[in-house]
């Protein structure tokens, strides 16, 4: 039995019903329908929306359509019931599917509706009494007989009306009996004081209708003519109890199970391949219509190599950028897909087979192609791609990393056949300073994650592009191709000084909104409030007397915010719209009255949501104010793109750097969006925009409440390693001390021997500290081996946390079950299983655990993380080269090591030096074969930390993280802070002429903030959270307005143009907290008041 609700009677013969319940039906989802009611009432309410497209091809009977309700004001779902001609226009008789209604509309005002608009049911469905016929009579005017009519009597349809609707009735139920024509025959129940009765019987009853022996008659009868209401007794209507007389019931029919399903997409997998070929076929054919060599074969196979790394064809991005690259043009993608190469290796593999190396490059040497990634790990990712694809076989991609060793680069040798040359810029740098040679023939240089290249390594890349410059430029490269091309996430100043400097006429291609912005110089403003206030904020963030014409739009996030800042603003007497989902027919006249000319001094301002940006189309506005926070960047960036029309082109903005800014965008940051202030910061920074000191405070506030929620988080990795972490704001492990979890576990002192037998990396290795005296792994090891020489027993059940034994050769080590995956119909199983005693973590066999005796489980894990400190990668790499890695792990793992411990915290020791001591042979002395330390920097891939100790004494100093983190990179905090809680960083500096260089011996520094003055410089900055303050009060004068910072290899680096051109003796006067280390030729100044160390 279906739960069903009565929406509409139009008479017995024609009900208009929902159904609620019932065996194999899914429960209506009112939201999902009033969801679909404003999707369709934006889209087919959207101002530039191509109505012609949208029409059906022809008109007919049984169309499914949309058409617009004016009762409803809502666009709606029909069914064409039929077409006829009216007096002007061809007209259709439309059904409401979702309603039950039917109204008239014109031709052209019926739409097609989209596929995704049809996949809910229609929610409402025809029925009609079953088994029952009306009693009227149809007397002929030419005859003197009485014959049945069809017809209901209106007398019936109010009886029937009145008792649906009527007040006693609670419960509606149907059973189906048969469906024709989109019709359903039912035996209707309702349920009154507690008593079913059925309707079709109590029709019978009152003589409204009777019994139809034929199950099959008439669906409908015609109800064009109705006919005059028949007066009945008034206790028909007044007395509902009467009906409990009828005790009728009707056996239960259960619906067909196909009736009342989902509408589902079917979507042929066996399609999808073939689609796919075509669209990159049709997209090679584009990119190359008339290609030199036409080969079947080659395209072929690039077609397979493309679906066998699984890509799924050319987004909007890539549909862009492919055409640009093909053809040789200077082009600039920013998208967020620029990490992937495939959003350029495909264009540039074609170009570089189609166009031939040029007679008088010939003879030249070096490859035609340099790709440029940012780092060792980019490059070997980049080169496999390049080898797995066939389209490159006549290239020879090769791939080099130099490390820092002067002399490699000079041996170094490119292939003569190569053409395409993988590298990053540091090594590029190595290579044209031993050979500039090299590079002769180069043609194409493209930047791999342009952005995060020119924030790594700014001075690399100027010197790359002055030198692909100077050698395309010759007189005898005419001729020959010249292309640069830039891929990335992000928008930056680097690929802004790229573009202007060293590109012709490029193609920029940007598809993240929120990097559009900021290549359109939009300036942002943040104003911090409560939520309570933020209405009298956003006034007072308002011009209401503006000196140029001025379109503002206020952005919120629901139409109850729309009309309650909506309200807020009129009040202002400033002229004011609205625009939300409830208000969708009236968007022409919004957009009618926006887009009219204003003059100068006026403001229009128009309060929307985020769901009506589309549909209104809005480009020209001046300013966005994000009342209501926008809840991820793509919101953002599609708020801000409502001032594309504003956005400053690069072409444009020589000649108006001056001038006030054409569009700004104001961001209303209130309690309730603490999580996303960090993000915000990031934004803002890049963005150049003034940060205010209230903004940075409460952005260290929420940074150091999210580090205490990371109490059970490991510490991080990075900060362990290197003494710094890359960026804790987004890191997710931790980077304070947790005493509970980091009690030293070994002593911090004293020196020990050591037997790495895990190597993670060139500087972090598991393994064992050695007692000299008695080795408690020792004797366990022994005593494990006779168990097991005479018994051996294996693990019947293996349970995640327990701990079991395994044999590798002749050694048995004990291990703890990580992870049990399910088995499902395997015959054997593997298991994550750490060893407790190595450190070391991998699959194991299930069948191979033996059990563990419960005497070899009281002796702790004796693993132990054991870090080498005073070292790191080179050129800022984030993660160790594996070549050095694998050198480190060939020479020390499973030797015995004697080294010095310098600290420990938890399971970690950190060491300084480590050592290999080899016995003379006939002699009790020990000399040292190698030092880790110098083995590492040797292989020219590690480079000297000398801050790597000192930074984590720092961290580990947890009674200075609260007091740290409150103070601001601002003068008037700084004044009244004791010197003791302020870091000063290390500073070298190097002296020209006319020009001063000072580097601040910080990486990765946040929240910066440098100030020049005539005679001295203040810097400030924070490092894991912690405050890096100095006032350099220099010992010439120097010239502010020219002179600059940047970051160069994660490092701030100051120049100072000289005001005078002369030699300085010292670069700063005395300073009580300043002292001169003696370093050769380079000067270096450390506070007198921290521990660091001159290197």
């Amino acid at each position: 039995m279906l739960e069903i609700q009565i929406i509409k009677i139009e008479d017995p013969g024609c009900l208009w019903a929902r159904v609620l319940k019932g065996p194999g039906i899914q429960p209506d989802s009112p939201e999902e329908y009033e969801n679909l009611r404003v999707k369709m009432n934006l889209f087919y309410h959207e101002v530039d929306l191509d109505v012609q497209k949208l029409k059906p091809a022809e008109l007919k009977e049984g169309l499914v359509c949309v058409v617009f309700s004016l009762a409803l004001k809502s666009w709606c779902r029909a069914v064409v019931e039929s077409v006829f001609q009216g007096m002007v226009e061809t007209q259709a008789w439309c059904l409401l599917v979702d309603h039950g209604d039917r109204i008239i509309v014109r031709a052209d005002d019926v739409r097609t509706p989209l596929e995704k608009f049809l996949q809910l049911p229609f929610r409402v469905r025809r029925f009609k009494l079953a088994g029952i016929r009306p009693m009227t009579l149809q007397v002929p005017i030419s005859e003197n007989t009485a014959d049945p009519s069809s017809t209901w009597d209106s007398s019936a349809t109010k009886y029937l009306h009145n008792l649906l609707q009527g007040k006693m009735s609670t419960l509606v139920e149907a059973v189906l009996c048969e469906t024709q024509a989109g019709c359903s025959a039912i035996e209707l129940y309702l349920t009154i004081n507690n008593t079913k009765i059925c309707v079709n019987h109590e029709l019978v009853a009152k003589k409204f209708a009777c019994f139809i022996n034929d199950k099959s008659s008439v669906m409908g009868g015609n109800r064009n003519g109705d006919r005059a209401p028949v007066s009945l007794a008034w206790d028909i209507y007044s007395s509902p109890h009467q009906l409990l007389e009828m005790k009728g019931r009707c056996p239960v029919k259960p619906p067909p199970p196909d009736i009342f399903s989902r509408m589902e997409r079917d979507d042929d997998p066996q399609t999808v391949p073939y689609l796919f070929y075509l669209i990159v076929d049709r997209l090679m054919q584009f990119l190359n219509p008339d290609p030199l060599n036409p080969d079947q074969e080659s395209l072929d196979a690039k077609v397979r190599f493309l679906l066998w790394r699984k890509y799924n064809g050319p987004n909007v991005a890539e549909s862009y950028c492919w055409p640009a690259v093909a053809r040789g043009f200077d082009t600039v993608l920013v998208s967020h897909s620029g990490d992937n190469p495939l959003s350029y290796i495909p264009p540039l593999l074609m170009l570089l087979q189609t166009v031939s190396v040029v007679s008088s490059l010939a003879a030249r040497t070096g490859p035609t192609a340099v790709i440029l990634c940012p780092g060792w790990e980019k490059v070997q990712t980049l080169l496999e791609l390049l080898e797995d694809s066939k389209a490159t076989y006549n290239l020879h991609p090769t791939s080099v990393l130099l490390g820092v060793d002067q002399e490699e680069p000079k041996k170094f040798k490119i292939p003569r056949n190569c053409q395409l040359l993988v590298t990053t810029p540091f090594t590029m740098m190595r290579l044209l300073d031993a050979q500039c040679f090299l590079f002769l023939r180069l043609c194409h240089l493209v930047l791999d994650e342009a952005d995060v290249l020119y924030s790594q390594a700014p001075e690399q890349m100027s010197v790359i592009l002055k030198h692909f410059q100077k050698v395309v430029s010759g007189e005898e490269r005419s001729s020959c191709p010249r292309q640069i091309i830039a891929v990335g996430s992000r928008w930056s100043a680097g690929i802004e000084a790229l573009v202007r400097e060293h590109m012709i006429y490029p193609s920029v291609i940007i598809t993240v909104m929120e990097e559009a912005a900021l290549y359109g110089r939009v300036h942002q403003r943040v104003q911090l409030c409560l939520d309570c206030d933020k209405i009298s904020v956003l006034l007072g963030s308002l011009d209401f007397h503006p000196p140029k014409p001025q379109k503002t739009l206020i952005i919120t996030n629901s139409a109850e915010e729309t009309e309650h800042v909506y309200k807020a603003v009129v009040n202002t007497a400033v002229f004011t719209l609205k625009a939300h989902e409830d208000v969708t027919d009236q968007f022409d006249f919004v957009i009618d009255q926006w887009r009219k000319d204003i003059s100068r001094g006026t403001q229009v301002i128009l309060v929307t949501t985020n769901d009506c940006l589309k549909a209104l189309g809005i480009r020209d506005a001046t300013c966005v104010v994000h009342y209501g926070f926008p809840s991820s960047p793509k919101l953002f960036g599609s708020r801000l793109f409502c001032m594309s029309e504003h956005f400053r082109n690069l072409s444009d903005m020589d000649h108006a750097e001056s001038s006030s800014p054409a569009a700004q965008s104001v961001l209303l940051l209130s309690e309730l969006n603490a999580r996303h202030v960090c993000g915000v910061l990031r934004y803002l920074r890049r963005s150049g925009a003034l940060l205010p000191p209230e903004l940075l405070q409460f952005a260290l506030g929420v940074q150091q409440a999210k580090e205490e929620q990371k109490t059970d988080r490991p510490l991080c990795s990075s900060l362990k390693s290197f003494g710094f972490c890359r960026d804790s704001t987004v890191c997710p492990d931790r980077h304070m001390i947790n005493k509970s979890l980091d009690h030293p576990k070994h002593p911090d002192s004293g020196t020990v021997m050591v037997l790495p037998l895990c190597i993670k990396s060139a500087n972090v290795y598991s393994g064992r500290i050695v007692s000299q005296k008695d080795d408690c792994y020792e004797t366990l090891a022994a005593e494990m081996n006779a168990h097991y020489a005479s018994e051996r027993r294996c693990a019947v059940e293996v349970l995640k946390g327990e701990l079991y034994a395994i044999q590798e050769e002749n050694i048995y080590n004990r291990v703890r079950v990580m992870e049990v995956p399910e088995k499902g119909e395997q015959l054997f199983s593997s298991v994550t299983a750490c060893f407790i005693d190595e450190g070391r973590t991998q699959e194991v066999k299930s069948h191979q655990l033996l059990q563990l005796p419960p005497q070899f489980q009281d002796l702790p894990g004796q693993a132990v993380e054991l870090i080498l400190c005073r070292a790191q990668p080179v050129d800022g790499e984030v993660d160790w080269n594996p070549k050095v890695t694998r050198a480190i792990s060939q020479k020390i793992r499973g030797k015995l090591h004697q080294a010095r411990v310098v600290m420990s915290v938890g399971n970690t020791v950190w060491v300084d030096p480590m050592v290999r001591m080899t016995r003379v042979p006939g002699l009790k002395t020990y000399i040292n074969e190698y030092n880790v330390h110098a083995e590492i920097l040797a292989s020219g891939f590690g480079v000297n930390n000398p801050q790597h100790l000192e930074l984590l004494k720092r961290v580990f100093q947890g009674d200075e993280n609260a007091s740290t983190l409150q103070h601001l990179t601002d003068d008037r905090f700084i004044t009244n802070t004791q010197i003791s809680l302020i870091f000063h960083p290390q500073i070298k500096w190097f002296q020209r002429s006319e020009l001063v260089t000072i580097y601040i011996k910080l990486i990765s520094p946040v929240m910066q903030k440098c100030e020049f003055h005539s005679d001295a410089v203040i810097y400030s900055g924070y490092v894991n959270d912690r405050h890096y303050y100095t006032k350099l009060e220099l010992s010439g004068d120097i010239i502010a307005e020219e002179s600059s910072w940047e970051m160069r290899c994660n490092e701030p680096v100051m120049k100072l143009k000289k005001k005078e051109k002369q030699d300085w003796n010292d670069c700063c006067c005395g300073s009580g907290h300043l002292f001169l280390a003696e370093v050769g030729e380079e000067g270096c100044y450390v506070s007198s008041e921290s521990d660091s160390d001159s290197d």
